[in-house]
């Protein structure tokens, strides 16, 4: 007796493990496709590249260090004599610090550097959000996929059971010889719907295992059919906290700051530059450092530099007029995905009542056949309308929790 219950237990815990090993839920899919793909790495290392991008803009406003060296060999002018202060060979080594005080479009390169991390910061997460849309497409694809194989098998074997029916009827006279053919002309078209069902889900794991490096197990549909639980208004209020919507407007931003840029080149250069000498000879010999100030005006570029500004004023409205599309396709998505799951909710009603019905006429035409008051093609018709109808329903629950988690992910939504 305490082997048997040893057993049980076993098996119970063994099915729950089983169960819970495989099945998977969309939130650890897109977990699992953001530590895969290559998108995401490469968004982190735009952010990296644009926080040294920032370092070195600091880095243009600093001062500078160097060590110098000079070394002068003369050819002694033949009226200098024997001129003591004449050497033909002279020498200097020591530290330059050099000093920008004013050069225009510094500060606006090291703003358009921070505006840069943010910008990479917001196409990062852009890229996020599309990745999961990505995975929903991927997981309820596959979902699909899964029951629609599933489907079908109950197709192949109501086939079989047909057939085998009636050969057993055909043998003792009961139903005629081309009933049996019809029946085996069904059961050969189920079984290449069968293999076209495989095909599709092969494909299906393919694509899911490519996102996500998972291997493809049974998935996780959350609750019921999901309902819209607001009007289409409170969807498209969350379109501006939308990270791709955010990064279009920085774009903006960052049009802006190379407007101040360009019109940088029309200002004057001054820089600090100071000279400390550790040995030098010459007429210097005794003099350990020097300061200077040099100013360049500029006074005529051939109007490259007005072109460049206007050349950057074009590229921001640019930037506008792609930041206002970007909203507009944004709330066409929403009220399109908003459209569609009504849609789909109003279609599974009537679609839910078909399949009850058609699955009572196939159960009744079955029995009626028994007593000769269907024929076999009937039967086999009500079978084939069951199970496409089947399909269907179950198409379009998968599509109704796809537009519904894409709804989601359009405002921003992540799981």
């Amino acid at each position: 007796m305490k082997n048997v219950i040893y057993f049980l237990a076993f098996i119970f815990i063994n099915g729950l493990f089983e169960v819970a090993y495989g099945a998977i839920e969309l939130k650890a899919s897109f977990e699992a496709a953001r530590q895969n793909m290559e998108s995401i790495k490469r968004s982190e290392a735009v952010i990296s590249q644009n926080e040294e991008q920032k370092k070195r803009a600091r880095a243009a406003v600093l001062p500078t260090i160097s060590g110098i060296g000079t070394y002068t060999r003369i050819d002694p002018p033949v009226s200098a004599g024997q001129n003591p202060f004449l050497l033909t060979k002279q020498h200097s080594f020591g530290l330059r610090l050099s000093q920008p005080i004013l050069r225009g479009g510094t500060v606006s390169a090291y703003k358009l550097a921070q505006e840069s991390i943010l910008l990479a910061r917001y196409q990062k997460d852009a890229t996020e959000l599309n990745l999961y849309q990505l995975v929903i497409s991927a997981y309820y694809n596959l979902a699909l996929s899964q029951k629609d194989v599933s489907n079908v098998e109950s197709l192949l074997k109501f086939s079989r059971e047909r057939v085998k029916e009636i050969r057993e009827r055909t043998l003792i006279g009961r139903s005629r010889k081309g009933e049996l053919v019809e029946a085996q002309a069904q059961l050969h078209i189920a079984e290449s719907q069968y293999r076209q069902t495989l095909m599709g889900l092969q494909q299906a794991e393919k694509n899911f295992e490519f996102y996500t490096n998972l291997k493809a197990g049974e998935l996780i549909f959350e609750g019921e059919v999901p309902t819209l639980s607001g009007p289409l208004q409170d969807f498209l209020s969350g379109i501006k906290k939308r990270p791709d919507i955010l990064a279009a407007d920085q774009g903006t931003k960052i049009a802006s700051e190379q407007i101040q840029i360009a019109k940088g080149s029309h200002y004057p250069q001054v820089d600090l530059t100071s000279n400390y000498y550790f040995d030098r000879t010459g007429i210097l010999a005794t003099s350990e450092w020097d300061v200077g100030v040099s100013v360049s005006i500029p006074l005529f570029q051939g109007g490259g530099v007005q072109a460049s500004v206007r050349q950057a004023v074009e590229a921001r409205r640019i930037a506008e007029l792609q930041s206002m599309e970007s909203e507009r396709l944004a709330e066409r998505e929403i009220a399109i995905n908003y459209q569609n799951l009504l849609q789909i909710q109003e279609q599974l009603k009537s679609l839910k009542e078909a399949l009850n019905k058609s699955e009572e006429a196939y159960r009744l035409n079955k029995k009626d056949y028994q007593f000769g008051l269907v024929t076999n093609l009937d039967v086999l018709q009500s079978m084939n309308m069951f199970i496409e109808t089947k399909r269907s329903f179950d198409s379009l629950v998968s599509l109704a929790h796809l537009n519904f988690k894409n709804l989601e992910a359009l405002t921003g939504v992540l799981p």
